[in-house]
């Protein structure tokens, strides 16, 4: 029996700043802590979206740490 391809998420890159994502059936979302890039210029962070049919992982990398921190309805960001 041959187990076809499932789309997990379509992404859309619209320019260098923002991203468009259709993801279905989404269970979970997690965000890792900034980490610094090592070229002391930029700092990374993982975003994991987990739905049934898989995971979608995107590395997102700014210059300050800051701007990657996921802030909660209650942060006032």
């Amino acid at each position: 029996m041959a187990i076809g391809n499932r789309a997990v998420a379509a992404i859309t890159f619209n320019d260098n700043r923002s991203v468009s994502m259709d993801v279905e059936n989404v269970a979970h979302i997690e965000a890792g802590e900034p980490i610094d890039a090592g070229d002391g210029e930029h700092w990374f962070v993982e975003l994991l979206i987990r739905t049934r049919s898989g995971t979608v992982a995107l590395q997102l990398l700014a210059d300050e740490p800051d701007k990657l921190r996921v802030h909660g309805q209650d942060d006032g960001a």
